[in-house]
């Protein structure tokens, strides 16, 4: 009451202040713009569909020129489907650093086996197909890299990396119908019979392929909402370890009884569009095509004869769709 009394003495003795200050409200300061404004962290899940394909040539004419081919033997995997799920992940620091990776498998089947045997001067002395029915496929993938943004305001970035690749695909052949050859069916018996009835297991051929990933990831956005993202990467050494079991050949001793190993190269490409369906998470569709190669040595395991590996390939390709979650954590 006393403070009020004087206040009202002060303005009735000097009149009302004419100068008043007029203080500020107070009011939020706003913070400085995150450095790397793009998202942390990237998790999701994906599904590829593919068709591919494993190939190879076994020559044994070192041994004896004068009775075995060059090659000798032709196994031919074609049009085997494959149905996988991944899990995959990206993580970048304040300095644009990122590693990536994913990992995934699923299930084969379908397809055919044709396998030919040749005796010296590519007379084939046997031709059979057999259908493919089962097993299955796993793979890894693991990358470090450096995002350079080249385009306005992020919308162009160029992210070289490198990588390691370990693909290995298992494939079951069951059966076996006479192709016609060149000796009349002595071996196999006529053209278009059945050697082997089509619920037998004749075959199981597993590679095994790690290999050095060098390349380099773009994206680009396209619009508001929409990304592209592509990938392109050179095997320049990838390691082979190929298991073959002849379930049939008693001769060849326990399955697997041919292993297979050598070190070649390939190359890896997929690409993709990105929606936004807000601001964490996101919906993708693309391809991908992975192809690798290699020569080397076929091992016969139990009599320990080493022949020459030539010309083997495996091959993927396929389209996928896959939905992520993004978020950051600084």
């Amino acid at each position: 009451m006393a403070d009020a009394a004087t206040a009202q003495a002060v303005v009735e003795k000097y009149g009302p202040l004419q100068n008043a200050v007029d203080v500020p409200r107070p009011y939020a300061i706003p913070l400085p713009p995150n450095a790397n404004p793009r998202p942390q962290w990237e998790v999701g899940t994906r599904y590829w569909w593919s068709e591919g394909s494993t190939s190879f040539d076994i020559d044994s004419s070192r041994l004896d020129p004068t009775l075995y081919g060059s090659p000798t033997s032709t196994l031919t995997y074609d049009g085997v489907t494959g149905n996988s799920l991944e899990f995959f992940m990206s993580v970048r620091n304040e300095t644009d650093t990122f590693f990536k990776g994913f990992i995934g498998g699923g299930w084969l089947g379908g397809g055919s086996l044709d396998d030919e045997d040749f005796f010296a001067g590519q007379v084939k002395f046997s031709d059979t197909y057999s259908e493919i029915d089962g097993e299955g496929s796993f793979y890894l993938t693991l990358d470090v890299g450096q995002d350079f943004d080249v385009g306005y305001s992020g919308n162009l970035v160029i992210s070289p990396f490198v990588g390691f690749n370990y693909w290995q695909e298992s494939i079951d052949a069951y059966g076996a119908r006479c192709n016609r050859d060149d000796v009349g069916g002595a071996f196999c018996g006529p053209a278009g019979s059945t050697a082997v009835p089509f619920g037998t297991k004749v075959i199981n051929n597993k590679s095994m392929w790690s290999s050095l990933r060098l390349g380099t990831e773009v994206t680009a956005r396209l619009f508001d909402r929409v990304t592209f993202r592509g990938d392109a990467a050179i095997l320049p050494a990838a390691y082979l370890l190929n298991d073959d079991s002849h379930y049939l050949r008693s001769d060849l001793g326990p399955t697997p009884n041919i292993d297979d190993s050598g070190t070649g190269w390939g190359y890896q490409l997929e690409g993709e569009l990105k929606i936004d369906v807000d601001d964490n998470w996101t919906l993708g569709a693309g391809v991908r095509y992975w192809y690798a190669e290699t020569g080397g040595i076929s091992e016969f395991i139990e009599s320990r004869t080493e022949v020459d590996l030539q010309d083997f390939t495996s091959e993927r390709f396929g389209v996928f769709g896959n939905v992520s979650y993004r978020f950051s954590t600084f």
